[in-house]
């Protein structure tokens, strides 16, 4: 149901007069703006009566009571109790206000990025105390500084006869610290029933960087979004267009009329904005192991990956690879994981089982972890550094083989220590004058050399046995 006022209880001797009166002849008689009315989690205090309408009256024990007149209300048939919220507070109507609040700020602030030329910045000069502007859009939001144009007569002499649409509304971005808004004085635009009353629709006050409390004072048109902000209307003049605030105070005899905003914003209707770019990232593990070392017969390598800009509720598929490092060549190893995040950033675990044939032809090697994130077969985000140290692990090195003939053993009986006793040193040998250098064939020189001297002999022998006459 439409409503005007939405709140836990009348108090007060205030009056409110909710007629949704139509001074610009645009309101279709069965529409939600014609047909709003006022919804009160408590109506205990309250009672009706007859003005040819509806009349709200809070009985409060003073003299001084407050009234609320539902002009499009007839009184016949109506029950107070017609007025009570279905909810047991206000609240629970807005039970993610405060992230739609975010989301807002944040679409409002990525429409002011120049790289991405979401809007267009009207240029704005100044001569004798008057502003000239010029370069509007037409197809994307013009944005003007409200300190540029601040309490000055706005000249449209150069502006090509723009005027806000919803195509092209204008946007006044209001700066941290201000403290006050005056009126928007656009020569040639007016407020008055049936001329430019309609403007106020696309035209937006953006505070979503102002805090504390602003007073409202001269502003005839324009939407104004001030979520963190309390705006106190003290004015005289009568003001058109929809607010957004964290409070409001209203004193002094003007209107505030309500015109909802209908322009379009490059992030879409208020309140929303586009998802960020899904990101991931990764950091691997091997169980067991605080050096991030796989045993050569095998085991578990775990990869956490860290996500970001996930749509929640949405099942996901990792789909993860090693290959070597830093080469990055494929080692035909993978492993797949399913999840469905609960929010938007997050981590998850995708985990290798290795067997040590797997692994055999990589010991003493360095491995990296790819991962492929996917949604409904569709590529969404990957990581795939070779060189990145946090996806990476070693594979144990092979053991030396003692049978290896390359490999001394110390405690080989074979091998003997010319220090020890017991071992000949041919230079020890009083017959060779000039001992022959160490080789590694040391032992077998000498005995090559004897066999020589003992072939001599052999001839000498021979020949002395023929020459003697037995």
């Amino acid at each position: 149901m439409p409503v005007r006022i939405l709140a836990e209880q009348f108090v007060g001797d205030g009056s409110f007069d909710v007629s949704n009166r139509d001074d610009s002849g645009t309101i279709d008689s069965d529409s939600n703006e014609a047909n709003a009315v006022v919804k009160l989690v408590d109506v205990s205090n309250l009672e009706g009566s007859d003005r040819g309408f509806l009349r709200l009256t809070n009985n409060s024990e003073n003299d001084n009571v407050g009234n609320i007149d539902l002009k499009s209300v007839q009184f016949e048939g109506s029950d107070v109790e017609d007025y009570k919220t279905a909810e047991s507070s206000v609240s629970a109507y807005f039970p993610d206000y405060e992230d739609q609040i975010a989301q807002a700020n944040q679409c409002l602030a990525s429409m002011y990025d120049e790289e991405l030329e979401l809007t267009n910045p009207v240029t704005v000069t100044e001569e004798h105390g008057q502003v000239f502007v010029s370069d509007f859009a037409t197809d994307k939001p013009n944005v003007i500084n409200y300190s540029d144009i601040a309490g000055k007569t706005i000249k449209l002499d150069n502006a090509d006869g723009y005027e806000p649409t919803a195509d092209a509304p204008l946007v006044v971005r209001v700066a941290p610290g201000t403290t006050e808004l005056d009126q928007l004085r656009f020569e040639g635009w007016s407020p008055g029933a049936g001329q430019d009353q309609s403007l106020a629709r696309h035209i937006l006050l953006d505070l979503s960087d102002v805090t504390g409390t602003v007073t409202i004072d001269g502003l005839e048109m324009g939407a104004i979004w001030a979520p963190n902000a309390n705006l106190n209307f003290e004015s005289g003049v009568t003001t058109n267009g929809q607010w957004v605030a964290n409070e409001v105070t209203t004193s002094g005899g003007g209107e505030i009329h309500h015109h909802t905003f209908e322009a379009n914003l490059p992030c879409g209707e208020l309140g929303e904005t586009p998802d960020p770019d899904p990101e991931i990232g990764t950091t691997v593990a091997v169980d067991g192991s605080d050096d991030k070392v796989l045993p050569l017969t095998g085991g578990t390598v775990i990869d956490t990956v860290a996500y970001e800009g996930l749509t929640p509720g949405e099942e996901y598929q990792l789909d993860g690879e090693i290959r070597t490092a830093p080469a990055g060549e494929e080692t035909g190893l993978t492993a797949t994981a399913t999840f469905t995040p609960e929010e938007a950033d997050g981590t998850t675990t995708v985990e290798f089982t290795l067997t040590g044939e797997d692994v055999a032809q990589y010991a003493g090697q360095d491995l990296v972890v790819y991962e492929y994130l996917t949604l409904d077969g569709e590529p969404v985000a990957e990581h795939t550094d070779p060189e990145d140290q946090n996806q990476t692990f070693t594979v144990e090195e092979e053991p030396e083989d003692p049978n290896d003939p390359g490999s001394e053993d110390p405690d080989d009986p074979g091998s003997e220590d010319p220090d020890e006793p017991g071992s000949e040193d041919p230079s020890d040998d009083p017959g060779l004058k000039d001992p022959l250098p160490r080789t590694g064939a040391e032992f077998m020189l000498p005995l090559i050399i004897g066999g020589g001297l003992l072939l001599a002999g052999g001839i000498t022998l021979m020949l002395t046995k023929r020459k003697k006459r037995v």
